[in-house]
């Protein structure tokens, strides 16, 4: 059996400062200082300068000369990008899925969507989001498609962000549980064109929270 290789201190950092911005410790605009991190990690400034520099490729983080390093915030025009981007991207892969692998496809959404229903049960928040991103993966990873993963795992840190970030808006997990019940619903009997329909509900819906967060926010 393959020895698993130890992470490097970069590695650690970036998988500690993702996890963050992900799960909300760390707020969208929040300035972080490289003197902080490092000393909160008990690691050289080196790795966590490199995990910056990846976390900005990834969209996570913008870095200016001389302001340093922040966590991204994001403009109603850029949630509308994302969604188009997602529209685009997980229609595709659902087509390509249903096509391959419609069997696998349908078995696991039907056990995440379980697991999702017991995380929601017992107040666990975290793991219900964490569920979601999975369940979006799987369309990936039945689809067979290396360049539409690559191109989604980009930008899925930034979109899994923005699910925790909605999270917090009234009745929000409730009405995505039972969108991806209802998607899962119709992968079972492979109709595609259901499947296009309550994806675009689904993200749209993204969309309109966000905006209304915002609105209420500068109220």
């Amino acid at each position: 059996m393959a020895l698993e290789r130890p992470k490097s201190l970069r590695e650690l950092a970036l998988e500690h400062l993702r996890d963050s911005i992900i799960d909300g410790t760390l707020k969208m605009g929040q300035t972080l200082s490289e003197r902080g991190i490092s000393e909160e990690l008990g690691v050289s400034k080196s790795p966590v300068r490199e995990a910056l520099a990846q976390l900005r490729d990834e969209g996570l983080v913008s870095i200016e000369p001389q302001k340093g390093a922040r966590v991204f915030s994001l403009t109603e025009t850029e949630v509308t990008q994302i969604c188009d981007f997602r529209q685009a991207i997980e229609t595709a892969a659902f087509e390509l899925a249903l096509a391959r692998d419609p069997d696998g496809l349908a078995e696991e959404m039907t056990r995440v969507v379980k697991d999702m229903e017991d995380a929601r049960k017992a107040g666990n928040e975290r793991e219900y989001l964490q569920l979601d991103t999975t369940f979006h993966h799987l369309l990936f990873k039945h689809a067979g498609n290396d360049y539409l993963t690559a191109s989604y795992t980009r930008y899925v840190g930034k979109i899994a962000a923005l699910r925790t970030h909605l999270a917090k808006l009234p009745r929000h997990t409730d009405l995505s549980f039972e969108e991806h019940r209802g998607i899962a619903a119709a992968v079972r009997k492979g109709d595609m064109g259901e499947i296009r329909r309550l994806l675009a509900e689904h993200i749209d819906r993204t969309r309109q929270a966000y905006q209304s967060a915002e609105q209420t926010a500068v109220a």
